[in-house]
């Protein structure tokens, strides 16, 4: 259980990834695939999407729903992974953008750092010495 310190002095535990669901995890994933699946029709289609005017005029070409689908993906992320904090409920989907813009990217930060950590275990959980290593 990851604790995360927020700004304006809140703070935040989120589930580590070993703990979360089956279910959450399908669910983040599938949020990630089709971002994933718009911003890449974007990028063929030639956009550059580091630029924010030319991101900005190709999201314009899309639909409501590609448009939600399209930045899904941390809002998927912090309400499966958000475990308790110290801001009274915890969001859904429908609240989760309505928080302040520091603390939504705070946690999205964190949140996606957990989600994505990877590690070399073994089955029972030890760190395999056969595994490769960075040297």
């Amino acid at each position: 259980m990851p604790a995360i310190e927020l700004p304006n002095g809140q703070s935040a535990i989120i589930y580590s990834k070993d703990e979360i669901s089956e279910r959450t995890v399908r669910n983040i994933t599938r949020a990630f695939m089709k971002a994933a699946a718009i911003g890449g029709e974007l990028v063929n289609a030639g956009a550059d999407l580091t630029n924010n005017a030319q991101a900005a005029t190709a999201m314009a070409g899309l639909s409501e729903e590609q448009q939600n689908d399209l930045v899904g993906y941390e809002p998927a992320l912090i309400v499966g992974l958000l475990r308790s904090w110290t801001l009274g409920d915890l969001p859904t989907l429908e609240s989760v953008l309505d928080l302040p813009q520091n603390i939504f990217k705070a946690l999205a930060f964190a949140c996606n750092a957990e989600f994505n950590r990877t590690d070399d275990f073994s089955p029972d959980g030890a760190i395999d010495p056969k595994a490769p290593t960075a040297d």
